[in-house]
């Protein structure tokens, strides 16, 4: 028995360590075909200050959307929060979305089933946010490429497919099946209906804008200019990349689609000049990102304690 302990250790570590191992590996990946010279030049001579200090604005106005859309969202879940509890929460778990955007999620669901909602229902509410999250961005991106296509058929192909696959899943609501609805994990997908599939979806909307022209304009900041008619139309990609849950924060999805989509905006003399210009960008953006995040969360972890929602002081201590 003695043996399998560190066993039982190193897999452990090894689950909270691959994630950012896969990260790592995409940014190599990505910095084997740029310059060094000309990557390490665009690092020294970016305008740190400047990116940190609109890196920290865009996460204290995403705290704010993304809040407000959760507060609607659990209203039209019929599990009504005080706005402000939702609000100190979300900053809260900002450190766990370092880690992970699924595992940030699960902590809000934590959060849920802490005030009461049992536990499957918890998840449940869980699965809607984080679905109703998504299919904004996807409807988002996919009008925004039907606007102005970005080149790719693959792309339009894929958001056709994620599109229709989000309508075969509203039908399924609509038509409530009662094997489904009775299921206490998919009952409040059920509850909120398509109204409010709805309402989530367009109380995100003004998250998502946040999200993705706060890459435009930290990427404006750094010297990037990237037309306004493109952060429209390609920066949401940039941000589901960022959502998808295969490394901690994006790290590595997020660089490399910004290094894709956009390096034909910055200054070069050549195409591999100018994808170290945006993958320097990318990295300190990414970094200073963190650490925004962490202020934000060490902030509000304090005050939800306080409100007896988080483990530590309640509200009587």
């Amino acid at each position: 028995m003695e043996e399998a302990r560190p066993q039982s250790r190193g897999v452990k570590l090894l689950r909270q360590i691959w994630p950012w191992a896969v990260g790592v590996a995409i940014l190599a990946a990505i910095a084997t075909k740029v310059p060094y010279t000309s990557f390490r030049a665009a690092i020294g001579q970016g305008p740190h200050l400047d990116l940190a200090a609109i890196d920290l604005l865009v996460v204290v106005v995403t705290l704010c959307t993304d809040s407000f859309a959760t507060w609607v969202s659990l209203i039209a879940l019929r599990m009504a929060r005080p706005l402000r509890q939702v609000l100190a929460v979300r900053g809260a778990i900002f450190v766990l979305f370092i880690i992970n955007y699924a595992l940030g999620q699960g902590g809000f669901g934590y959060y849920l089933h802490r005030t009461g909602t049992p536990a499957p229902r918890a998840v449940g509410a869980t699965l809607f946010l984080i679905g109703t999250n998504l299919a904004a961005l996807l409807v988002m991106t996919f009008v925004a490429t039907a606007l102005g296509p970005v080149g790719d058929n693959r792309l339009w192909w894929t958001l056709m497919i994620g599109c229709s696959g989000y309508l075969v899943y509203l039908g399924v609501i609509w038509i409530v099946p009662a094997s489904l609805a009775r299921r206490q994990v998919l009952a409040p997908l059920f509850d909120a209906g398509l109204r409010g599939h709805g309402l989530a979806m367009l109380v995100r909307i003004p998250h998502v804008l946040v999200m993705s022209f706060g890459i435009l304009a930290a990427m404006r900041v750094w010297g990037i200019p990237v037309p306004l008619s493109a952060g429209l139309t390609i920066m949401p990609i940039v941000v589901i990349a960022s959502a998808l849950p295969i490394a901690p924060a994006g790290l590595g999805t997020t660089q490399a689609a910004l290094v894709v989509f956009f390096s034909q905006y910055a200054s070069g003399a050549s195409g591999d000049d100018r994808s170290a210009a945006v993958l320097a960008f990318a990295i300190v953006h990414f970094v200073y990102g963190i650490l925004a995040l962490l202020a934000v969360g060490l902030v509000c972890i304090p005050i939800a304690r306080r409100s007896g929602v988080m483990p530590g002081r309640t509200a009587s201590s």
